[in-house]
């Protein structure tokens, strides 16, 4: 007779947990960095149109925000510089995912592009 081989059934029970936690947790974070990447394009367009207004550039933010459903960032919120021949668009902003009652992850983002315009917050 030989002897019997696998898995019991507590051991598929906790492995399937941990799949669902580690599954759960991707599908929290993975709308967060596509936010993040978005801004990041959306940024980078901005500051190739030199010539713009300070309320123009956030106007356009605004626009570009709605049919990229950044939430996490308003066009209030932007660090604009701007002269008729250089642009620069920076922006900081968290992001809170809650997982539990209590619990939530925190996401802090900082990006700029064109002209530097965020000083180091120390």
């Amino acid at each position: 007779m030989r002897k019997q081989q696998g898995f019991s059934l507590l051991v598929v029970m906790a492995m399937g947990i941990v799949a669902a936690t580690v599954v759960l947790m991707f599908l929290k974070i993975v709308p967060v960095y596509s936010e993040y990447y978005a801004v990041k394009e959306t940024l980078d367009a901005m500051a190739q149109t030199p010539g713009k207004t300070e309320d123009e550039l956030r106007r356009d933010f605004a626009n570009r925000a709605a049919v990229q459903d950044i939430v996490s960032l308003r066009a209030g919120d932007l660090v604009i510089v701007s002269s008729p021949t250089i642009i620069g668009v920076g922006a900081r902003y968290s992001r809170e995912v809650p997982l539990r009652d209590h619990v939530k992850l925190v996401f802090d983002f900082e990006y700029q592009a064109g002209a530097p315009v965020l000083k180091d917050a120390k």
